[in-house]
């Protein structure tokens, strides 16, 4: 008989009495709540590590899995983005151990490398912040080459032809809206900390 994932969980959890069964619940609720909270973080870290949404997303789900099952290890009032962070780390190092064979899979060393630079969930909103904060402040035509081009998934080619540019033309705009973006980020980030 096939009994899911969550129930079987559920059926290895101790009886209590009624004031534990208060702290727990308490607590459960208090999981439930921080995990909700880090989903979009976990997904921007673990999509940043492995470079494929779709995979990221996969990867999520048994972080989610592995974060529940662990859940009487987490102690509650310390930092559960880190503690979270960390377990979706290591679920990416598996999947790139398993799937180390498929030659659009980073390699552990790089994913371990990604890691570190990308510091986390927090690290990660704050950039995402910046971003949006800077796509703002670029030149109209800047934003609009940026839009069609990441956005609305056109190609050079595409763009070229759209815009009525040479196809250099439009590597070299979208070059400079890149590095005009990746200042304006950095000195965001620099006063923010």
């Amino acid at each position: 008989m096939y009994v899911p994932q969550s129930i079987a969980l559920c059926r290895r959890l101790p009886v209590m009495d009624q004031k534990d069964s208060r702290d727990s619940d308490a607590k459960l609720s208090e999981f439930v709540q921080l995990l909700t909270k880090a989903q979009l973080g976990l997904l921007r870290y673990i999509t940043v590590l492995v470079g494929n949404p779709e995979e990221a997303g996969n990867i999520l789900q048994e972080t989610n899995l592995l974060l529940w099952k662990k859940f009487d290890d987490f102690e509650f009032g310390t930092n559960f983005d880190a503690w979270a962070t960390k377990v979706a780390y290591w679920q990416v190092k598996a999947y790139v151990r398993d799937r180390g064979r498929d030659k659009l899979v980073f390699s552990e060393e790089i994913v371990t490398q990604l890691a570190e630079q990308s510091g986390g969930i927090t690290d990660i909103d704050s950039t995402v912040a910046a971003l949006r904060k800077c796509l703002q402040e670029l030149r109209d035509s800047d934003y609009e080459l940026i839009q069609l081009r990441y956005d609305d998934g056109f190609s050079v080619q595409k763009l070229s032809g759209r815009l009525g540019k040479s196809p250099s033309a439009i590597k070299g705009a979208l070059l400079r809206a890149r590095r005009a973006l990746r200042a304006c980020i950095e000195q965001r980030l620099m006063r923010e900390a």
